[in-house]
C-alpha cells in the first residue's frame, strides 16, 4: 500500500539532485527528498511492483493450465482404473469358475471309479437273480404250495444263464486290476501370475490393452472385447498368454484424403481395378481408384460429378437413405426433405447420368444391397417388418419392370425391426433395432445360422446400427454413442468392431463423427468421417 510522504514544512536542498525546495520524508526510503524524486522513486516501485507481480501471475496462470491439463489426465487415468477393476474381476471370476470347473471333474471321475468298482465287488444284479431262482427252488423242494406247479425247464434254463452271468463276471475280475487314485501334487503358482502386472507409466500403451469385458456375444457365448474409454490410456496390465482371451488390436489409421461433402456412403466395385464411391446424403460423388496391392497407399482421385445437380442448396432438397454400385449402376433410393413417407429409386450410369424413369415407392426404402451372385436387389421395408428382393436389372429397358415387382425374403413379427442388411456369398445378416442384434440367414434355406447381440446397448453406452458381412460371416460392427432422444451434441463418438468367423471380437476403431463404413480389397476398413457441414474425409485403418 502507498503511502503520502511526510512533509517537513522546511525550505532547503534534496539529498537526492540538490534543488533547493520544500522536502518531503519519503516513506520507503526515510530519505528526505524533493516532490520530484519521491515520485520518480514511487515510479521506480511501482514498475518493480508490477514486473514481479506479471511473473507472479504468468506462474500461477501456468500453474492453472497444468492442474487443467493433469485434471484431464487424470480422468483418464480414473477411467482407466475402472476398467482394470473391470478386468480384474473378470480375471478372478474366470479363475474360480475354472477351479469349480476341474474340482467338480475330477470329483466326477472319482464318483465314475466307484461305481464300477462297486458293481464289480457287490454284484449286486447277480444277487438278485439268484435270490430269486433260490427262494422259487426252496418252495418247490420243500411243498411250501402243494398247488403250484412248475416246469425243469425253464428253472434250468435260468441256472444255465445265471451259470454264464457268473462265469463272465468271474472271468472279468480275474482279467481286471484294482487301480488306486493317485493325485499328483500341484504345480506351484505365482499369485501375481493369474492378474498380470501392474505397471505405472509415463505414457499410455495403448496397443497392449487387452480388456475382457463381454459386450458383443455370439450364439449366447460370451467374447472377450476392449471397453476401454475414448480416451488414450495412461494406465495398463500386462496379461500372460495363458488366459483364454483374444487380443482386440487397435487399428492404425494409414491415409486420410478429403471428399467433397460428408461420405455417408461408401462402395467398393471390383472391375479391372477396385474403384471406391463416396456419397454424401445429397447425391454428391468422388470416384477412386484404390491400390488393390498395397493399402497403405491412399487412392487416386478421379472424378466427382453430382447425381441431382444444384440439390445441396435447393430449399426441398432430394435425400439420399439408400446407396449401392454394381456393374453397370449406381442404385440410390430418395426422398424429398418434406416427405419421409415415401420414397423414389432412381439408377444412374458410373458418370452420373440417370437411367430410365424413376421408380416411385410407397414405403420408405431405407437400404438397397446390389446382389450379383444372386442376382437380386435385397431391401428394407421397416413399415412391413420384411426384408425383401427385386431382380437385379443388367439393362436400362428392365429397370421399371424389376423394381415393380418385388418378392419377400422374411417378414418378421411386429416386435422385430430390421434397420440394415448386408450379405456376401451365401448368406445376408440383418440387424434389428430393438434387441441390438445380427441375425445372419441362409440365402437358400432362410434358416437363421448365427446371431451376434450387443450387449452395450443395455448398458447405456453403445448401439448397433451398421454391420458389414465378410463371406467366411466374419463382421464388421460399427457401433454408436447411445444418447438421450433430441439430444444434438457437436460429437459423436463410435466403436468400430472386427469379429472373427465364430463372432469373437479381433480388432476396433474408436472415432468421432463416422457416416460411411467399407471394407477394402485388403481387409483394410475405410471410414466415411464428418468435419463439418459441408466436407468430410475418408480414412483407412489397417
Amino acid at each position: 500500500m502507498t503511502t503520502n510522504p511526510q512533509a517537513l514544512c522546511i525550505i532547503a536542498k534534496c539529498a537526492l539532485c540538490s534543488t533547493k525546495t520544500e522536502l518531503f520524508i519519503c516513506p520507503h526510503c526515510d530519505e528526505v527528498i524533493c516532490q520530484v524524486c519521491v515520485n520518480k522513486h514511487q515510479s521506480q516501485l511501482n514498475d518493480t511492483l508490477k514486473e514481479h507481480w506479471l511473473k507472479c501471475k504468468t506462474k500461477y496462470h501456468n500453474l492453472c493450465l497444468l492442474s487443467n491439463t493433469y485434471d484431464k489426465d487424470f480422468i483418464v487415468i480414473e477411467n482407466e482404473m475402472y476398467r482394470i477393476r473391470q478386468i480384474i474381476e473378470q480375471q478372478y471370476t474366470d479363475i474360480i469358475q475354472s477351479i469349480d470347473s476341474e474340482k467338480n471333474s475330477l470329483l466326477i471321475k472319482l464318483e465314475d471309479y466307484i461305481k464300477s468298482i462297486t458293481s464289480n465287488v457287490k454284484h449286486t444284479d447277480l444277487e438278485q437273480v439268484f435270490n430269486s431262482i433260490n427262494q422259487r427252488l426252496e418252495d418247490v423242494f420243500q411243498h411250501r404250495n402243494p398247488n403250484a406247479s412248475y416246469n425243469a425247464d425253464d428253472f434250468l434254463l435260468e441256472i444255465e444263464h445265471l451259470n454264464m452271468q457268473i462265469s463272465n463276471r468271474w472271468q472279468h475280475i480275474q482279467s481286471s486290476t484294482f487301480k488306486y487314485p493317485h493325485l499328483s501334487s500341484s504345480k506351484p503358482m505365482i499369485t501375481s501370475d493369474i492378474f498380470g502386472e501392474l505397471q505405472w507409466n509415463s505414457k499410455p500403451m495403448p496397443n497392449r490393452n487387452v480388456a475382457r469385458s463381454s459386450f458383443i456375444t455370439s450364439s449366447g457365448q460370451s467374447s472377450m472385447s476392449t471397453t476401454g474409454g475414448l480416451q488414450d490410456e495412461s494406465l495398463s496390465i500386462s496379461e500372460e498368454d495363458s488366459f483364454p482371451a483374444a487380443l482386440v488390436v487397435r487399428r492404425q489409421k494409414q491415409w486420410s484424403i478429403d471428399a467433397s461433402g460428408v461420405p455417408h456412403f461408401l462402395c467398393i466395385l471390383a472391375k479391372k481395378n477396385y474403384l471406391l464411391f463416396s456419397c454424401d446424403k445429397y447425391g454428391c460423388i468422388d470416384l477412386y481408384q484404390l491400390n488393390g496391392n498395397d493399402p497403405s497407399n491412399s487412392p487416386r482421385h478421379l472424378r466427382q460429378f453430382d447425381l441431382f445437380p444444384g440439390n445441396s442448396t435447393s430449399q426441398k432438397p432430394h435425400i439420399i437413405e439408400a446407396f449401392t454400385v454394381y456393374t453397370p449402376f449406381i442404385v440410390v433410393s430418395a426422398h424429398l426433405s418434406d416427405q419421409t413417407d415415401t420414397s423414389s429409386v432412381y439408377f444412374f450410369d458410373h458418370r452420373g447420368s440417370q437411367q430410365a424413369d424413376t421408380c416411385l415407392q410407397n414405403f420408405p426404402v431405407r437400404q438397397l444391397s446390389a446382389d450379383t451372385s444372386f442376382m437380386c436387389l435385397w431391401g428394407v421395408d421397416r413399415h412391413q417388418h420384411t426384408v425383401y428382393y427385386n431382380q437385379l436389372p443388367m439393362s436400362v429397358s428392365i429397370i421399371q419392370q424389376s423394381i415393380e415387382h418385388r418378392d419377400d425374403f422374411i417378414k418378421f413379427g411386429r416386435d422385430f425391426e430390421p434397420i440394415r442388411i448386408t450379405q456376401n456369398q451365401t448368406s445376408i445378416a440383418v440387424v434389428e433395432r430393438n434387441s441390438q442384434s445380427v441375425h445372419i440367414f441362409d440365402k437358400q434355406t432362410k434358416e437363421q445360422v448365427d446371431e451376434i447381440q450387443n450387449l452395450l446397448r443395455s448398458e447405456g453406452s453403445f448401439r448397433l446400427w451398421n454391420v458389414l458381412l465378410r463371406d467366411d460371416n466374419s463382421m464388421v460392427l460399427k457401433l454408436d454413442e447411445d444418447l438421450p432422444p433430441y439430444s444434438r451434441p457437436q460429437t459423436i463418438h463410435h466403436l468400430i468392431v472386427e469379429l472373427d468367423s465364430k463372432g469373437v471380437p479381433i480388432s476396433q476403431i474408436e472415432r468421432t463423427a463416422v457416416y460411411g463404413l467399407a471394407i477394402g480389397p485388403n481387409q483394410e476398413i475405410l471410414l466415411g468421417c464428418k468435419r463439418n457441414q459441408q466436407s468430410g474425409s475418408i480414412e483407412c485403418y489397417i
